[in-house]
């Protein structure tokens, strides 16, 4: 083989790997799946995933607040702080 079909070689090599990618990068967006009171289960983007994460949170921090319990408010307000931080960088 000559230096120049090697390199027409690699070089369809190289275009099949990033098609390839191209392709398979699309299929593993990350996907959660949430539950619903009634045990429902759907299929979500990491986006919506932490909206409902914080959904959940201020849920739970509204609860021990109205319960008094300031010190799990404070853990809760936390998560809440940091689900936030991962959302923005979304």
């Amino acid at each position: 083989m000559t230096d120049g079909e090697i390199e027409r070689i690699a070089q369809l090599v190289f275009e099949k790997l990033v098609e390839y990618y191209k392709e398979n990068e699309q299929e593993t967006t990350q996907q959660y799946v949430v539950y619903d009171e009634f045990g429902n289960s759907s299929s979500v983007s990491e986006a919506e995933f932490y909206h409902y994460e914080l959904e959940r949170l201020y849920h739970l921090e509204k609860k021990y607040v109205d319960n008094e319990e300031y010190e799990k408010a404070d853990m809760i307000k936390n998560k809440i702080r940091q689900v936030k931080i991962r959302l923005s960088k979304l």
